[in-house]
């Protein structure tokens, strides 16, 4: 407040206020920063706010940007970019009006202020004009852009329709009742719309700031009526049109009486709409009888989730109007997504989520289907304690937006992998075939073990499979959706998969045959080939993959992440640049849109978010390891069955392992098969059990504790591979100390240490998470948190 009084005080179209009056105006400025190259001001368009630079560079001189536009109601003349970042104080153009009208005289300061070329401005100025320059500026927005018209199935429809052919027929002003956007100002626009038409005046006031604002016109009529300009009442305001008022309960009782006695008599310039919300909490607000009494008509409109028969029309009608206006064919929704679409309860917004979810889907659809990957709604993810943006340092930005570096690193893994494919086929003898080989099952696979709870799902960034069905997939662009199927029981596929090639791995005894793992490359590649052509992006990863799978699951609490701020990504973008992509590189391969993502699981640390985000809202953060696990909000549920799977074959494994030698190898096959079987089928039954899978929800507590084991399952998968890391048995840590005697030494099997502190790190891990899940909820259910 201190700095916006200061600046405020060198700014000339205030300077006649008094100091009360100016700390009164400062109220209603807000602080903005923008980076470099933003565009405050576009040539052609009305501002949506007055700027006052307050650091930083613009290509304009003037420091105070968008008054003049404003107070004559023309669109700016030229386009106005931040030259740098800068900071600036702002108040957007309706509240710049309200100020217009509490301080009449910042009229006589902008008059004697404007240049010679500036009459014409000076003459609309004039006394004469106030209440046509101050309608002019209040109504900026263009409510008909805001709203689609679109009520619903017929029932609902000619309910509505009567309401406006009473409003016709019998004069008196209205109240409308019902939830957060329900569409109650969307009614009221209509309302005016059909009695006034979109040229008379519609103005919106809120009935939470209505006294400061405007209440001083109810209490000091006959003041205003005695100023330089021309005779000025509350209802003038909107004279000959609407006087919209939202939250008029939220009015104080004094002034609530004192409208009521304005509304109440003879004559009225204008009709008076007043909205209430109803909640569950306040399902009866106060409205004080004498205000209550001057609305002749009322209209309570039902929140969307008791009239569902009204989502699918409302959604076909939105894309319907969003591709006449964009001049695109108009997309379908597929039968999933709009079962979709009526399985959520629309608490958080009603309609106004609906329309919501339906613009991000149309702009997010990349062929002409909407599907379920394009449907994002709920809880958008949160901001979860403190974390290091690694994007701060010029080194890691310029490192994860250079797509050449990641680009050549790629086509190098690629190419390493079609060079093993080549020798474990066709030169097996070579030495040095034998020497990768064994480098691949001894340091490869263990290491997508031990690193991926520590650094995610990195090796997704550089995998070969992804390259090469990459590779293959930009030559065929594939046109089909995802059936639905797929994405609804992906986590079985992928549990499936990953335990027949675990089961491959140990019953063929793969690490020590070429071509069977030579084999078992291909297979992978081969699938993630076809999966490849027939859909689009990368739907093997993210719905088949079993490698990436099992990376997935153990970066669920790594210590990297990629995140953005929700905040800026739903209110300042609308181009979906993390999603669609942006100047040759592509979107999110994962069909992942940023402000929803809270979870590793299905982010393979691209970084094409932050080469493509214009607002460089991405971050790359540093953070605790395993505490995203308590905060999981739109997971994929149906993971609990691979957790599950994945702990159950840890048994099996680490029965049969020793005994693999002492038993005939048909009998130790047979048993070792049936255990695995039996073992995988009722760890993804008890995960499945526990958990209770349902995509469309948020994660339960259940859920949370399924995947709070996911340390001590991954430890134990950990223990496992360490016993096959080249050279491991030979390695011994040593320890000597001083004595009387002379020198002791200790020494430590290197396995043994490994064993012990993947045990104790994933139990550690485990009951930490498990504890600070259930004193999340049970801090929820104490009502004095």
């Amino acid at each position: 407040m201190k700095e916006k009084f200061h600046l405020l005080s060198e700014v000339p179209f205030l300077a006649d206020l008094s100091q009360q009056d100016r700390i009164e105006c400062a109220h209603e400025f807000h602080w903005e920063i923008y980076p470099k190259g933003a565009v405050l001001i576009e040539a052609g368009k009305k501002p949506a706010a007055v700027y006052i630079l307050e650091e930083g560079k613009l290509d304009s001189e003037d420091k105070v940007l968008g008054m003049v536009s404003l107070v004559t109601g023309k669109a700016a003349t030229e386009t106005i970019r931040s030259l740098e970042p800068v900071r600036l104080l702002t108040i957007k153009a309706e509240d710049f009006a309200r100020i217009l009208l509490r301080w009449p005289q910042i009229y006589g300061t902008i008059i004697g202020n404007l240049t010679d070329n500036l009459a014409e401005t000076h003459q609309m100025l004039s006394a004469s004009r106030y209440k046509e320059v101050l309608r002019s500026a209040i109504q900026l927005t263009r409510y008909k852009d805001k709203f689609y018209g679109i009520w619903g199935s017929v029932k609902t429809t000619h309910e509505v329709e009567r309401l406006f052919k009473k409003l016709q027929q019998t004069e008196g002003h209205l109240l409308i009742r019902g939830e957060r956007g329900t569409g109650r100002q969307m009614v009221a626009w209509y309302a005016h719309q059909q009695l006034f038409g979109e040229a008379a005046p519609f103005v919106v006031l809120n009935g939470q700031r209505f006294e400061q604002q405007w209440g001083y016109l109810l209490k000091e009529e006959k003041k205003a009526a005695e100023s330089s300009y021309a005779a000025f009442t509350f209802e003038d305001i909107a004279a000959g049109g609407t006087l919209f008022i939202q939250e008029i309960d939220q009015i104080t009782p004094e002034l609530q009486i004192r409208l009521a006695q304005v509304l109440g008599t003879a004559h009225h310039s204008c009709l008076v709409i007043g909205s209430i919300q109803e909640d569950n909490k306040h399902k009866d607000p106060q409205l004080m009888p004498e205000l209550a009494a001057c609305f002749e008509h009322s209209y309570s409109i039902a929140p969307l989730r008791e009239r569902k028969r009204d989502i699918p029309i409302i959604a076909q009608g939105i894309v319907e109007s969003l591709a006449q206006k964009h001049q695109r064919n108009i997309p379908v929704l597929t039968s999933e997504a709009t079962q979709l679409l009526l399985s959520h309860n629309y608490r958080q917004g009603n309609v106004t989520e609906l329309i919501q979810v339906m613009e991000r889907a149309f702009f997010l659809a990349d062929q002409d289907v909407i599907g379920l990957e394009q449907i994002f709604f709920g809880p958008t993810a949160e901001k979860i304690g403190s974390k290091i943006n690694l994007l701060q340092w010029g080194f890691f930005k310029s490192l994860f937006k250079s797509r050449k570096l990641l680009h050549s690193l790629q086509w190098i893994s690629a190419v390493l992998f079609l060079l093993l494919i080549v020798g474990l086929v066709f030169l097996p003898q070579l030495p040095l075939t034998m020497k990768v080989f064994v480098l691949v099952w001894g340091l490869w696979w263990p290491s997508l073990a031990i690193l991926s709870p520590l650094v995610g799902r990195l090796w997704c960034t550089f995998c070969p499979f992804s390259k090469i069905m990459e590779f293959v997939q930009d030559r065929y662009h594939p046109k089909r959706p995802l059936p639905a199927l797929f994405v609804k029981y992906d986590y079985l596929m992928v549990s499936v998969l990953f335990a027949l090639i675990f089961w491959a791995e140990i019953f063929t005894g793969m690490r020590s045959h070429m071509l069977f793992t030579a084999l078992l490359l291909l297979v992978i590649q081969g699938l993630a080939i076809i999966v490849s052509v027939l859909y689009p992006r990368h739907a093997w990863c993210r719905h088949f993959c079993p490698l990436g799978g099992f990376i997935g699951t153990a970066s669920i609490g790594s210590l990297l992440e990629v995140r953005a701020d929700a905040a800026v990504c739903l209110n300042k973008c609308t181009t979906f640049d993390c999603y669609v992509g942006r100047d040759g590189v592509k979107g999110c391969p994962m069909s992942q849109h940023l402000p929803y993502l809270d979870n590793n699981l299905d982010c393979k640390l691209c970084f094409k978010c932050v080469s493509n985000c214009q607002h460089e809202n991405v971050q790359v953060n540093l953070r605790v390891p395993a505490r995203e696990v308590w905060h999981l909000t739109r997971v994929n549920q149906g993971y609990a069955v691979f957790i599950g799977m994945l702990m159950g074959i840890l048994f099996p494994i680490m029965v049969f392992e020793p005994l693999h030698g002492s038993m005939p190898p048909s009998q130790w096959q047979l048993w070792f098969t049936l255990t695995y079987l039996l073992a995988a089928l009722l760890g993804g039954a008890l995960g499945w059990w526990l958990g209770k899978p349902f995509k469309t929800k948020a994660a339960s507590k259940r859920i949370k504790l399924v995947f709070a084991f996911i340390p001590l399952i991954i430890g134990g998968h950990i223990v496992y591979q360490i016993g096959y890391i080249p050279g491991i048995d030979d390695l011994f840590l040593g320890m000597g100390y001083y004595e009387a005697a002379g020198m002791q030494t200790l020494f430590i099997a290197a396995k043994s240490l490994g064993y012990g502190l993947a045990m104790f790190t994933g139990i550690l891990l485990t009951v930490i998470t498990v504890g600070l899940t259930l004193h999340q909820y049970s801090k929820a259910k104490d009502p004095n948190h």
